[in-house]
């Protein structure tokens, strides 16, 4: 399967050329729920490294191979957590 995907990016790659268009193979990830393939395994795209990965954010959400939601969870509570003492120290400093 991830032999499909790796010719289909080739492809897309070399049809966006003649439209000015390139791929940012720095920022190109790919995600597998195929557990043959580990995370952290580069693969050879048109002579560009692309890693796998198992997790990534995309739009502020945290998106897991495994399709389970507690990722997102776990970060979101994360965020929050943040925000939250920040705005406790934020109170204690201005002496409310």
């Amino acid at each position: 399967m991830l032999s499909v995907l790796v010719l289909a990016l080739e492809v897309m790659n070399e049809e966006a050329k003649p439209l000015g268009l390139t791929i940012n193979w720095a920022k190109t990830m790919i995600q597998t729920s195929d557990t043959t393939v580990f995370p952290g395994t580069l693969v050879q795209v048109g002579g560009s490294s692309v890693e796998i990965v198992d997790t990534f954010t995309y739009h502020g959400s945290q998106l897991h191979s495994s399709g389970g939601s507690a990722p997102k969870s776990n970060r979101r509570i994360s965020i929050t957590r943040s925000c939250m003492q920040n705005a406790d120290v934020r109170q204690t400093h201005s002496g409310a």
